[in-house]
């Protein structure tokens, strides 16, 4: 699977992939392109030279550029070879000057140390050639695979280059590092110790293996100091921008430990010397890992990471710091001791679980004292960083990237630094720890190379902005030509398969919505018998629920057909909702109408809407979507969803939309003058009262229940006779804001309308406007609300009643219930008074 994400990531897809969409985007918008009227791509002949010309231009880019690559490759293998072979020749034919016979004896004692030094320096670059020559042969047409699994030749890959003291475990962590070295294991000289320069081609980096004493060069000082000059110059030949990409500095925490403070001091002046030459020699910045290695040499270290698995132990145990600001005069140095605090919290907080796992009581000891064993470390580790790391105004600032501990395998003998303190405090003898005899593992190395320091190859040469800048702007050019080309046919293409897509979907919905109509039988008059049908044709792609979505961005470029099918889809829906929804609707009324000839408060609100429907002057889309919601609460099947209700909603206010509407079938007289008829043989104050009582408006007050009248305690103590809800109870009409806040000011109200509403009920409607009159008519309305003011406080009364007291505990329950302060009877009388004191 990885192989086949490479393949489409590789450079000679994507320049096809590109040169195809060239040649599409020639091929086919090339004739609209028209230059001072002229059409130069219009002829077939005309658009294959111009594709023709452009993929001739992309093979030659990249054979010259595959061309440069093969032999700056070559160039550099051979040079750095002949390199080591010239220096060794040069060095060994400096010596060859004989002493003067007339010089004095000491003279001629330094001249031969002088010479034998030369000679031992010869030897070191002549070392140094015959270790890289081993690789020579196989890396000459060798082309390393780097993490995604793309080819690079060895120039292109990073370098990294490793110093340190001897014996601080440079090969060892790379030995164990995890990385894959193509020339085999036999190449590298092993454990026992680098004796000039180890050379590692890995698939992602070229690591640099250099002798301990180029480090500290405290043994034969000029012998290693042309050594280590002679190595730098064979890094530079070929790699002149950019050197190596990093430094790894391998310190042994064993000896670190072990040293004086004046042995620390020499050897944190040798190291720092060792990265001012680098600075100076390669005239670059780049990024410095420090690697405290032997990290397993810390008493507990084994015992405390023993349960790691294998990948586990290839986590990362360290710090990455900060990029190194310039304006700060102490450096990224300072975040060490913050850092390794944070370190030394995260071994405390899993020292409850090892211990909790370990049975073996040494084990458990050396494992609850690893993590003050490694504390201990800090001021040491923090003053020998310092003395590194730390700027001043006469060196080179330094970009300390990292610190991190690890282990490439377990020998020697662990240090206890809290028991050896205490001895030597308390005069006691040390205890020896006993010598690790398992098999060697690595921890926290792998990933560390991998996934911290490899991606940050290109940190390195910070400093030659002008030079990468203007690379830079040549490539963001081709880059952006070519993006822009790519961009454009990318978007024309998309634009034209989506729009392709568009028409599709509309075609298919197109069908859907012809089935439906096909399925709905004219015998259906229910509404919501249309809603299948109105769910397909407001569904359709760019119809009625996109009519406000504008035009998506991957569908225009002069391509959009949203325009033309959108604005028939919406015309179609529409329609539907005229001739298929508003008719049954019609019907609806006029099946309630016929079913409801007992309730004139009803009757007479549908007749005034039904006879809407065919007066566009009178026609009110609020009066009528009240009516229709009523209707659908009280009167849709139990199985319809709330779905589908909001379904309803929504095609209903659609219809409503384009008001005033007119039916397209015609009402039925003989229905309106029947429901007229009924209507006027009720009192004119019933049908006012009823519509008083049909009101479901925000000035009505919420019901009174019983749970609300007596208080929340009034289950425990209460039961109804009716064996009604206890929140059930007395409509908020008849209460005392119903009475005052909508009663009193809407019945006047009512009255006066009725006399502007006789095209409801006809000629026969007979309403004085003598104010006499009229206030008798509101008496009248007013006696018949009293009345049922009455009866509905008088029914809730009567069918309130104690529970039974089925044994002592129950009574004394409810007598305690009844006696206390907020005792619901209490609570229950004072509402009734309340509410009914108009």
């Amino acid at each position: 699977m990885r192989k086949f994400l490479n393949f489409f990531k590789s450079k000679w897809f994507i320049g096809i992939t590109g040169f195809l969409a060239i040649a599409a985007l020639i091929w086919y918008i090339g004739p609209l392109i028209a230059v001072a009227g002229q059409t130069p791509l219009s002829s077939d002949l005309g658009r294959v030279f111009t594709i023709m010309t452009v993929g001739g231009a992309y093979g030659l880019t990249q054979l010259i550029y595959y061309i440069n690559t093969l032999r700056t490759n070559r160039n550099m293998l051979a040079d750095l070879a002949g390199q080591a072979g010239g220096q060794a020749g040069a060095l060994a034919g400096g010596t060859s000057g004989g002493a003067q016979a007339a010089a004095r004896e000491e003279q001629i004692r330094a001249q031969q140390r002088k010479k034998e030094e030369d000679a031992a320096s010869a030897e070191e670059i002549s070392t140094l050639k015959e270790g890289l020559d081993e690789a020579l042969t196989t890396l000459k047409k060798a082309r390393l695979s780097n993490k995604s699994g793309r080819g690079q030749y060895l120039y292109q890959l990073p370098w990294y280059i490793i110093i340190g003291p001897p014996g601080s475990g440079k090969t060892t962590a790379l030995i164990n590092s995890g990385l894959r070295f193509p020339l085999g294991a036999g190449k590298v000289r092993g454990v026992g110790g680098t004796r000039n320069c180890d050379w590692w081609f890995t698939d992602e980096a070229v690591m640099l293996d250099t002798a301990g004493r180029y480090t500290t060069q405290d043994s034969h000082e000029e012998v290693d100091r042309a050594a280590w000059r002679g190595f730098l110059d064979l890094l530079k030949k070929h790699r002149r921008r950019r050197p190596i990409n990093g430094a790894f500095i391998a310190i042994s925490l064993s000896d670190l430990i072990q040293q004086s403070e004046e042995e620390r001091a020499a050897q944190a002046l040798a190291i720092k010397q060792r990265i001012q030459e680098l600075h100076e020699h390669f005239g670059i910045r780049f990024p410095i890992y420090v690697l405290f290695t032997k990290t397993d040499l810390i008493a507990g270290f084994i015992e405390f990471f023993n349960d790691l698995g294998q990948e586990e132990r290839a986590q990362v145990w360290g710090m990455t710091l900060p990029m190194d600001d310039p304006t700060d005069p102490e450096g990224v140095v300072e975040h060490f001791s913050a850092e390794f605090e944070l370190l030394e919290k995260r071994l405390n907080e899993r020292l409850v679980e090892r211990l909790q796992y370990e049975r073996d009581p040494q084990r458990r000891d050396l494992i609850y004292t690893f993590p003050q064993q490694f504390g201990s470390l800090r001021q040491v580790a923090d003053r020998f960083l310092k003395e590194v790391f730390r700027p001043n105004r006469y060196e080179e600032r330094v970009l300390l990237r990292g610190v991190y501990f690890t282990s490439g395998t377990q020998e020697g003998t662990p240090i206890d630094r809290l028991m050896s303190s205490l001895a030597s405090t308390f005069g006691l003898n040390r205890q020896t720890l006993s010598t690790f005899s398992g098999k060697g593992r690595s921890y926290f190395i792998t990933r560390l190379l991998r996934d911290v320091i490899f991606p940050e190859a290109e940190i390195a040469g910070a400093n030659l902005k002008v030079e990468r800048w203007r690379a830079w702007i040549q490539r963001g050019a081709y880059a952006a030509a070519l993006l822009i080309t790519v961009i454009a046919a990318a978007l024309w293409l998309t634009s034209y398969a989506r729009n392709e897509m568009y028409i599709q979907a509309v075609e298919k919905q197109r069908l859907v919505v012809e089935k439906e109509i096909a399925a709905l039988s004219p015998d259906q008059s229910d509404p919501a018998a249309t809603l299948p049908l109105l769910n397909a044709a407001r569904a359709i792609p760019g119809g009625y629920d996109d009519r406000d979505a504008g035009t998506p961005w991957l569908m225009g470029f002069g391509l959009y057909q949203g325009n033309k099918l959108g604005g028939e889809a919406i015309l179609i829906y529409e329609r539907l909702l005229i001739r298929a929804f508003l008719p049954r609707i019609v019907l609806l009324m006029e099946n309630r109408l016929r079913q409801n000839t007992n309730n004139p408060g009803y009757l007479y609100n549908t007749l005034a809407v039904y006879l809407m429907m065919d007066d566009p002057e009178r026609f009110d889309a609020k009066t009528v979507k009240d009516w229709m919601e009523q209707d659908w609460q009280t009167n849709l099947p139990r199985n319809f969803t709330r779905e589908q209700r909001e379904q309803l909603t929504a095609h209903l206010d659609a219809l409503l939309a384009q008001a005033p509407l007119e039916s397209p079938i015609a009402l039925d007289s003989v229905l309106i003058q029947n429901t007229r008829n009924l209507l006027n043989q009720v009192p004119l104050s019933q049908r006012v009262y009823q519509r008083l009582q049909s009101y479901r408006g925000p000035e009505v007050p919420p019901e009174v229940g019983l749970t609300v009248a007596a208080g929340p305690d009034a289950p425990r103590v209460f039961n109804r006779k009716s064996e009604k809800p206890m929140n059930s109870g007395v409509p908020g009409l008849y209460t005392y804001r119903g009475y005052y806040d909508f009663f009193l000011k809407d019945s006047p109200k009512l009255v006066g309308q009725l006399s502007g509403e006789s095209w409801i009920l006809g000629s026969a409607l007979q309403i004085s406007t003598d104010p006499a009159d009229q206030q008798r008519l509101v008496d009248e309305i007013c006696r018949l609300y009293l009345g049922d003011f009455y009866q509905q406080w008088q029914g809730l009364l009567a069918d309130v009643q104690i529970k039974p007291f089925n044994d002592l505990n129950t009574a004394l329950e409810i007598l305690q219930v009844l006696s206390a302060p907020a005792s619901p009877l209490r609570t229950l009388i004072e509402t009734v008074v309340r509410e009914t004191a108009l």
